[in-house]
């Protein structure tokens, strides 16, 4: 069967049979655009928007903030991270700063084609004002299998008025983003940033939108506008700085810091949390890595369940396929395929082995998920959590999110944040080029145990931070003890 995006090319034969079939419909599903009818009152019934309201707090990520006129984005997350309800408040935010709600086309690509996108141009052409600049928000585009980054670099080379539009597209995959990339090349305008990365919410904005519910903070949220700081530039004279600032929210820093950890930053996780509502969504996002993660795969979801658990249970420790594979009663190499299946999803990440600083591809990596809800998503989990792995892995989380802040495109190639591997065989589980001459041990424990990791941290060439349950020690610049809340605070992750 000949693709859908050449059979919607004006220079094929079967083009207008094609067009005329579908493109009444499309002109009719982008006339009932909500606020092209309504613009003061559809946020009242559109039901993202709604949702959002009816969470116990009010949170924007802003990842979509500032769009160049005629830049081309591409918004990438795991499912149910928001990102649809960051577009809706983006529209909202530009019709409140009086654009024309015409100007503003939004579009839900789950089951649409490439063809569908040319042919939605099209139709868009006879609906929208003449002669000015749109903007077009394409939801979930990688849904669409059948060649979305040539269909758009496509319509960016020979559509006039779609090559000058403002142009968003969110996606939950990341397994064509190498195509996409290359394919839209030198058609993403004057976008900076033009490559942008949705996660759950960080654990700053954790603890902030907790405080203003009134469920959290008594005593308020600790001042936002100290930090963040660059990792490199984590010294003992920061840190004292930090402690003096932060020392009356140090205790409720910690209280927090294990409540993320229990919770997990997605939104309505968070709000189920707030009101103690049983544990849906964590059974929504199994369904969602079994439904669409693993869609190519022949697995029950009994086996996916199986998978997620077993993987959940070797956090902080190298990944080994064939001992996974020999648990769950599958092969090494089927462990693989689904491991990179999660992390095109955005549901896990790799921290590769370092050589000289670089990802050591051929060694055995660990792989951490992105947020703790993922690690007890079965049905037979408790909702408390071993926190000495999951601070491991969502400090190694904040340290990735603090890279990406100045570099979201280069978030999926993971070579940001290693772990060492000494010549003893002992490991440091955090490094990399950006560190500066720091590495990072984590060493969840209260008093003097933190004191185990000195001897490895001390034989580095890396000057050393251990993230702490609540010791802190700064009498030594070379090797300071940390709470691993004060330390996320710092780095904002």
């Amino acid at each position: 069967m000949e693709p859908a995006i050449f059979r919607s090319r004006p220079d094929n034969p079967r083009y207008l049979e094609t067009r005329l079939a579908t493109t009444p419909e499309l002109r009719d599903l982008l006339a009932r655009t909500s606020w092209w009818a309504e613009p003061r009152t559809w946020v009242l019934r559109d039901p993202d928007l709604r949702r959002a309201r009816e969470a116990p707090f009010e949170y924007t990520a802003r990842v979509i903030e500032d769009l160049a006129p005629g830049g081309l984005y591409v918004l990438r997350g795991p499912r149910r991270v928001g990102k649809s309800v960051e577009v809706k408040k983006k529209i909202r935010r530009l019709i409140d700063a009086g654009e024309d709600p015409r100007r503003i086309i939004h579009i839900a690509a789950d089951e649409l084609t490439a063809g569908d996108l040319r042919r939605a141009v099209d139709a868009a052409a006879d609906l929208t004002p003449i002669d000015v600049r749109r903007f077009w928000f394409i939801d979930e585009i990688t849904a669409i299998t059948d060649g979305w980054p040539a269909a758009i670099k496509w319509l960016r080379d020979n559509d006039s008025r779609f090559s000058l539009d403002t142009v968003v597209l969110t996606g939950s995959s990341a397994a064509n983003l190498t195509e996409a990339v290359k394919a839209l090349a030198g058609r993403r305008g004057n976008a900076l940033r033009p490559d942008r990365i949705l996660l759950p919410m960080p654990f700053r904005d954790f603890v902030e939108v907790r405080s203003g519910s009134g469920s959290a903070l008594s005593i308020g949220s600790p001042p936002n506008d100290f930090g963040p700081f660059a990792v490199a530039d984590l010294t003992t004279a920061t840190v004292s700085d930090a402690v003096r600032t932060l020392t009356p929210w140090l205790r409720r820093l910690v209280a927090e810091w294990e409540t993320y950890l229990t919770v997990g930053g997605f939104p309505q996780a968070v709000a189920a949390h707030e009101a103690e509502e049983s544990r849906v969504f964590e059974r929504t996002l199994l369904d969602v890595i079994h439904g669409e993660s693993f869609r190519r795969a022949a697995w029950s979801l009994t086996q996916t369940d199986a998978f997620v658990q077993r993987l959940a249970r070797g956090i902080a420790s190298p990944t080994n396929c064939h001992d996974i594979g020999t648990d769950i009663g599958t092969s090494a190499n089927t462990v693989r395929r689904r491991i990179d299946a999660l992390r095109e999803s955005f549901v896990a990440w790799p921290c590769h082995r370092e050589h000289d600083l670089r990802p050591a591809l051929r060694s055995q990596e660990k792989t951490y998920f992105t947020d703790p809800i993922y690690s007890r998503l079965s049905p037979r989990t408790q909702p408390t959590a071993d926190f000495g792995p999951m601070s491991e892995q969502q400090l190694g989380m904040a340290l990735v999110r603090s890279f990406a802040r100045e570099r979201p495109g280069g978030y999926l190639n993971f070579d940001a944040v290693l772990h060492h591997r000494t010549p003893t065989r002992k490991e440091i589980d955090f490094v990399g080029p950006g560190f500066g001459d720091l590495a990072v041990e984590s060493k969840y424990v209260d008093g003097e145990r933190w004191r185990r990791a000195a001897r490895t941290m001390r034989a580095s060439r890396w000057r050393g931070v251990v993230a702490t349950r609540s010791a802190l020690d700064l009498s030594d610049p070379e090797l300071m003890a940390v709470p691993t809340a004060l330390l996320v605070w710092l780095i904002g992750g």
